[in-house]
C-alpha cells in the first residue's frame, strides 16, 4: 500500500469530517423530504386534482409525471456533476438545495385542474422537472463531500450516512403526509395536501444555514489546475464508459425494488386491494424510519467484510423475497403488510443501497468523480427507478397477476448482481490515487 493510502486524517481533519458529515446529511434529509413528497402525492391526490381523472387513468398520468422528474435527473447529473468537478462540490450542493425547496413550495401553491384546466398538469410537470434536475446533482455531491474527507477504512459508513437522508427524508415526508391525510377527505383534497409542500420554505432557510458552513473536500482541493478537465462529464463518458455502465447496473435492482414499495404499493394497496391509505403510509413510514439505522449499518458492514459481499447477499435475498412480499401484501392484514414492507426496505433493499455510494465513487478518479457517479446513478434511477411504478401499474392492469411484475424485478436484481461481481475492488485505495 502506498504512503498516501496509509495516511489517516489528523485530529483537525477528523473534526472537519464529522462537521461535513453532519451538515451534508442534514441537508440531504431536507432535500429528499421535498423530492419524496411528490411520490406520495402522485399516488394519492395528483390524479384527480391535477389531471382531472380518477381511477387507473389518473394514477397512470400521475405516475407518468413522477417518471418525468426522474428523466430530468440525468440532465441535472450531467450539468451539475460537470460543474461539481470544475468549481467544487460545495457550491453545487447549495444550488441543489435552494432549487429543490423553492420548486416544492411552488407545487403547494398550484391551482388545480378544476381551476385552470390543462395548465395545472403542465405547471406541475414543469416543477417536477426542476425538482428532478436539482436532485440529479444531490446524491453524488453529498456523498462525495463526506467520503472525500473520510478515513479510507470508513468510507462505506461515511458514504452511507448522507445516503440515509433518502430514507430519513422519506420518513419526514411520510409522517407529515400521514398527519394531513388524517383530515376529513374533503379538507385533505381541498387544502391539506398542500401543507407539506409549503413547509419547504422553512426548510430551505434552515438548510442554507447548515450547508453554507461546509468545507470543500480534500480530494477536490488536491487536484492541480492542469489536471482539471475542461469538460469533465465528456471525459467521464469517453474515458470511463465501463464505470458509468457499471454504476447504472449497480443502482438498477435496488431502484426498481425500492420505488415499487415506496410508491406503487400505495396505489396498489388502495385501488386494487381496498386498503386504508393511512395504514400503508404508516407502514412505509416506519420502514423508512428503520432505514436511518440500517443504511449506515450496511455501509459500516461493507467496510468490515467487503462491499461486494454485502451487496451480493442483498441481491440474492431480495430476489428470493419478491413473491413472498406480494403474498404477504395481498393478505390485506395490516401486520403482515407491515412485515412485508419492513423486510423489503430496511433489511433487503438497504443491503444493496447502503454500500452503493462508496462502491460507485471508488470506480472514478477525482477529476471526473462527481460527473461519473452522477451520470451513472441518475441514468439508472431514471430508466429503472422512475419508470418502475408506471411499469408495475401497467403490468398489473394487463392481467396475469403478480407474475410478470415479479419476473421484471428479479431480472433487474440479476443484472445488479452481475455488475457487482465483475466490477473492480478499489475499497482499500485512497480516492486520490484511483
Amino acid at each position: 500500500m502506498s504512503k498516501v493510502a496509509q495516511q489517516e486524517p489528523t485530529d483537525l481533519s477528523r473534526r472537519d469530517s464529522r462537521r461535513t458529515l453532519m451538515a451534508s446529511t442534514v441537508g440531504t434529509v431536507l432535500e429528499w423530504y421535498d423530492f419524496n413528497l411528490y411520490g406520495l402525492a402522485a399516488a394519492l391526490v395528483f390524479g384527480p386534482l391535477m389531471f382531472g381523472e380518477s381511477g387507473i387513468g389518473g394514477t397512470l398520468a400521475a405516475f407518468a409525471s413522477l417518471g418525468v422528474g426522474f428523466l430530468a435527473r440525468p440532465i441535472g447529473g450531467f450539468v451539475l456533476g460537470n460543474l461539481g468537478d470544475k468549481i467544487g462540490r460545495k457550491p453545487i450542493l447549495m444550488f441543489t438545495f435552494i432549487t429543490m425547496g423553492l420548486s416544492s413550495a411552488l407545487i403547494g401553491l398550484l391551482p388545480t385542474n378544476a381551476q385552470i384546466g390543462i395548465w395545472a398538469p403542465i405547471l406541475l410537470v414543469f416543477l417536477r422537472i426542476v425538482q428532478g434536475f436539482a436532485v440529479g446533482g444531490e446524491f453524488a455531491g453529498a456523498t462525495l463531500m463526506t467520503m472525500e474527507n473520510a478515513p479510507i477504512r470508513r468510507r462505506g459508513v461515511f458514504g452511507a450516512l448522507p445516503s440515509m437522508g433518502t430514507g430519513a427524508g422519506f420518513v419526514l415526508a411520510t409522517i407529515v403526509f400521514a398527519l394531513v391525510s388524517a383530515l376529513p377527505n374533503e379538507a385533505f383534497l381541498a387544502w391539506g395536501w398542500r401543507i407539506p409542500f409549503l413547509a419547504s420554505v422553512v426548510l430551505v432557510v434552515f438548510g442554507v444555514i447548515i450547508r453554507s458552513r461546509l468545507p470543500e473536500t480534500r480530494a477536490f482541493s488536491d487536484i492541480k489546475e492542469e489536471e482539471k478537465e475542461s469538460t469533465p462529464v465528456l471525459t467521464a463518458f469517453t474515458k470511463h464508459p465501463t464505470a458509468i455502465l457499471r454504476t447504472i447496473g449497480l443502482v438498477m435492482g435496488g431502484a426498481v425494488w425500492g420505488y415499487l414499495i415506496q410508491t406503487f404499493s400505495l396505489s396498489y394497496g388502495t385501488a386494487e386491494l381496498g386498503m386504508d391509505r393511512t395504514i400503508l403510509l404508516w407502514a412505509i413510514g416506519i420502514a423508512a424510519a428503520l432505514e436511518m439505522a440500517t443504511i449506515p449499518f450496511w455501509g459500516w458492514l461493507s467496510d468490515k467484510v467487503g462491499r461486494k459481499r454485502v451487496i451480493i447477499t442483498g441481491v440474492i435475498l431480495t430476489a428470493l423475497f419478491v413473491f413472498p412480499f406480494f403474498w404477504l401484501f395481498n393478505t390485506r392484514e395490516p401486520w403482515l403488510v407491515f412485515l412485508a414492507v419492513v423486510i423489503g426496505l430496511p433489511v433487503l433493499k438497504d443491503m444493496i443501497f447502503g454500500p452503493q455510494a462508496a462502491f460507485a465513487a471508488e470506480m472514478f478518479s477525482s477529476n471526473v468523480r462527481y460527473s461519473g457517479v452522477s451520470a451513472g446513478r441518475e441514468l439508472g434511477g431514471a430508466i429503472f427507478g422512475g419508470t418502475a411504478p408506471f411499469i408495475a401499474t401497467m403490468l398489473i392492469a394487463l392481467g396475469g397477476g403478480i407474475w410478470p411484475l415479479a419476473i421484471y424485478i428479479i431480472l433487474t436484481l440479476a443484472i445488479t448482481g452481475f455488475t457487482v461481481l465483475t466490477a473492480p475492488n478499489n475499497q482499500h485505495k485512497d480516492l486520490r490515487e484511483i
